[in-house]
């Protein structure tokens, strides 16, 4: 068999594992041939990364654990990219890390809060990580762009591509040593990052209501004042106040509100932290 004949083989055998070993849901993606998307399209945005239409008309709503559905799939198409769908449907929602500036910008968010916990990782073709842990109970986790800078949020209705799929790079993805899915269990997500992520706020627009900041304003107990400092401080940025006056604000806001409260330098440090965020943000026309 040709070392492209395997290649395709071992596609299969990774899809078919995914759903026997982890009960994960797997659909086909598209692949990278020759440095080309397989879709055929020459400006492919996505290349290597968006499902085959062919065959999962619905996307990621197609993903399945279904044996059979696999093998029919992979044997149409034997060289498509491997999906896993993301959510509550396989078990695990994904911080997704794009590149260097992603993974710094997640060192700083572990200094404000606390340290992920070791789980299962894998490496992107793009030098990139996804950073998996269990779906909560009773919480739904939706996709989310720019969680922070270079960061997303792959849950319900998303989906992340997995070894040993190809990209665009001609770089495999690569689950991390002592990392893999069949060798560690994948870790429950620490409280504060499902604070941050699992909020639902009840304005159209997507702001916090009113009611928040003012519970926000009398003061916050343990557990929460780190974040609610950093949100703090991202309203005021985001209102052009002067980063300086807009920390001697949030040092105020502590003092007089929180108790007890935060030590001034760890208040100092959040602001200095979501100040150089909001600069990366600003530079990159995020909103």
């Amino acid at each position: 068999m040709s070392s492209i004949g395997k290649n395709y083989n071992r596609m299969l055998r990774a899809a078919i594992a995914y759903v026997e070993k982890l009960n994960w849901a797997v659909l086909p993606l598209h692949s990278v041939i020759n440095g080309s998307c397989t879709c055929g399209k020459k400006d492919c945005t996505s290349a290597g990364k968006h499902p085959i239409g062919e065959i999962v008309p619905n996307g990621v709503k197609d993903a399945t654990k279904d044996i059979s559905k696999v093998k029919e799939w992979w044997l149409k198409k034997p060289w498509a990219n491997i999906g896993i769908a993301t959510g509550k449907i396989s078990g695990f929602f994904v911080l997704d890390v794009d590149g260097e500036i992603g993974k710094e910008e997640l060192r700083a968010l572990e200094v404000e809060y606390d340290k992920l916990p070791d789980t299962v990782e894998q490496l992107t073709g793009s030098g990139g990580k996804h950073i998996l842990f269990k779906y909560p109970e009773n919480i739904v986790i939706q996709n989310k762009v720019g969680f922070i800078p270079k960061v997303d949020i792959r849950g319900d209705g998303g989906y992340i591509v997995v070894a040993p799929s190809i990209h665009k790079s001609g770089n495999q993805y690569m689950w991390e040593a002592f990392s893999h899915p069949l060798e560690v269990e994948i870790a429950e997500p620490p409280k504060w990052l499902i604070d941050m992520i699992a909020e639902k706020p009840s304005t159209p627009d997507g702001k916090r209501p009113p009611e928040w900041w003012r519970k926000l304003a009398q003061g916050v107990p343990e557990g929460y004042r780190n974040m609610s400092a950093a949100s703090l401080m991202g309203l005021l940025l985001r209102k052009r106040i002067n980063p300086v006056l807009a920390t001697m604000l949030v040092i105020a806001w502590n003092r007089e509100f929180n108790k007890p409260p935060m030590d001034d330098k760890e208040v100092i440090r959040i602001c200095e932290s979501i100040a150089k965020r909001e600069v990366q943000r600003l530079k990159e026309g995020m909103k």
